[in-house]
C-alpha cells in the first residue's frame, strides 16, 4: 500500500480520544466513530444524556454495537502498517535483527531463524500482527463482559438504594409522626386549674340581665340527617362511632333565631342540661342557606361542647381553639356586644366567664344559632 494512502487511512481510522487506531470501533448517533473502550470510560461519569466528544451533539443511546466494516478496515491498515515498517525495533528479533513472529507456546517474539531452532521448532507460530489481533479480540471480549457486569452492578445498586430510601422514608414517617404529635402537644397551652379559670364574678349576671332579650328559634336549617359529629368531622375528628350509629339521626337539628342583631347589647341564656354535642352562639345573617345547609365556621362565633372518648371538651370557632375549663352543667349565657364588637359566653351557674372573642371580631349582622339533639338544648321560653 502506498505510504501516502496509508497515512490518510491512519488519520481517518484514529480515535480522537486515545489518538491510536480504533479498537472495537462504534459509531454513535451523530456519525462519529470512537474506540468502544474509550467511549465507555469517557461516558462512565458523564451526565445523562452524554454528548459526542467531537461535535458535542447529545446522544440518548449509550449501548452501541461494533462497526464491523470499520473494524475490518482498521485491522487491514494495522497489518499493512506493520509490513510497511519492517525496520521498527518493536518488530525485529533482538538476536538476528530480522522481523519477528510470535511463538504461541512461549508467548515470545522470534525471527524465522529462531523459530526453526531446536527450542521452538515444535511450537506453533504466527505473524505478530495476527497474534496482536487475536489477543486484542480476547481483551475486548473480556472488557465487554466486565463492562456488562459493571452496568448490572450499578443497576442493582440503584435498585437497592431505591428500596433503602423507601424503607428510610417509611421508617422516618413511623418515627416522626409520634414525635410531631408530642411536639404539638408540648407546645399547646397547658390547662389551668379550674378554680382559677372559673372564678365567679360578683353581679355579672345581674348586670347582663339588663340586656336580656327573648329569643325564638323557628328558622330551622336542617332537621334530617344532621348530627354534631358530621359538622365536627371536618375540623375536630369524629365522635364515638357506636353512639353515632345508635343515635336517631333524624332528630338532630340546627336552627337560627328569628332576630337579626346589628347594633347594641343583647343577652340570652340556653339550658344545656349537662349534655354534650351542642353548639350555641351567633352566625352571619347573610349566610343563611336556602338549601338547608349549615354556614361555614368562619362566619360563626360559637361555643361547642364535644365528647372525645370519655372526655368532654369546650371549643370555640373563628378560629378553632380549645378551652381548658369545666363544661357548664346548666345554663349557658350568650352576650352580644356591638359596641366592643365581641361575643362572650358565660357559665350561669358559676357566674363566671367561659370565653370572650377578641374585641373588633364582630363586624356584620348576626342571628342566634343553636345546634343540638332533642332535650339537650332549650331556650328560656321553653321552645
Amino acid at each position: 500500500m502506498d505510504s501516502d494512502i496509508l497515512q490518510v487511512f491512519q488519520r481517518e481510522l484514529t480515535c480522537s480520544i486515545c489518538m491510536n487506531y480504533l479498537i472495537d470501533p462504534v459509531t454513535i448517533c451523530c456519525g462519529h466513530s470512537f474506540c468502544w473502550p474509550c467511549l465507555c470510560l469517557l461516558w462512565e461519569e458523564a451526565q445523562t444524556p452524554a454528548d459526542c466528544p467531537m461535535c458535542r451533539e447529545p446522544s440518548q443511546q449509550i449501548d452501541f454495537k461494533s462497526n464491523i466494516c470499520l473494524k475490518n478496515l482498521v485491522s487491514i491498515v494495522r497489518k499493512a502498517s506493520v509490513r510497511h515498517f519492517p525496520s521498527s525495533k518493536d518488530h525485529m528479533c533482538v538476536t538476528h535483527k530480522e522481523r519477528k513472529i510470535f511463538c504461541e507456546e512461549n508467548k515470545t517474539l522470534l525471527c524465522l531463524l529462531c523459530s526453526n531452532s531446536q527450542e521452538h521448532r515444535a511450537h506453533r507460530h504466527c505473524p505478530i500482527e495476527e497474534a496482536a489481533e487475536q489477543y486484542r479480540e480476547k481483551f475486548l471480549k473480556l472488557m465487554r463482559s466486565l463492562w456488562k457486569k459493571i452496568q448490572e452492578n450499578q443497576r442493582n445498586l440503584k435498585e437497592e438504594s431505591r428500596k433503602i430510601n423507601q424503607w428510610v422514608v417509611k421508617r422516618s414517617i413511623y418515627l416522626f409522626f409520634p414525635c410531631r404529635y408530642e411536639l404539638v402537644f408540648l407546645h399547646m397551652p397547658q390547662p389551668v386549674r379550674p378554680q382559677l379559670s372559673a372564678q365567679p364574678i360578683t353581679g355579672l349576671r345581674d348586670e347582663l340581665n339588663h340586656f336580656q332579650v327573648n329569643i325564638s328559634f323557628r328558622n330551622e336549617i336542617s332537621s334530617h340527617n344532621v348530627v354534631l359529629c358530621d359538622v365536627r368531622r371536618l375540623m375536630f375528628g369524629e365522635d364515638d362511632e357506636d353512639e353515632a350509629l345508635n343515635s336517631d339521626r333524624s332528630n338532630y337539628f340546627a336552627a337560627l333565631g328569628d332576630q337579626i342583631f346589628t347594633s347594641g347589647k343583647h343577652y340570652w341564656e340556653l339550658d344545656v342540661c349537662g349534655s354534650w354535642n351542642w353548639a350555641v352562639g351567633v352566625c352571619r345573617d347573610s349566610v343563611v342557606r336556602k338549601n338547608h345547609t349549615l354556614p361555614e365556621f368562619e362566619d360563626m362565633f360559637l361555643l361547642l361542647c364535644v365528647k372525645e372518648g370519655t372526655h368532654f371538651s369546650l371549643l370555640t370557632t373563628s378560629p378553632i381553639f380549645s378551652l381548658y375549663i369545666e363544661r357548664p352543667m346548666g345554663h349557658v349565657g350568650v352576650f352580644l356586644d356591638f359596641q366592643s364588637k365581641s361575643v362572650s359566653f358565660l357559665n350561669v351557674a358559676r357566674s363566671s366567664l367561659i370565653w370572650r372573642y377578641p374585641i373588633e371580631s364582630l363586624s356584620f349582622p348576626v342571628r342566634p344559632f343553636i345546634f343540638h339533639s332533642p332535650h339537650i338544648i332549650r331556650d328560656n321560653s321553653g321552645s
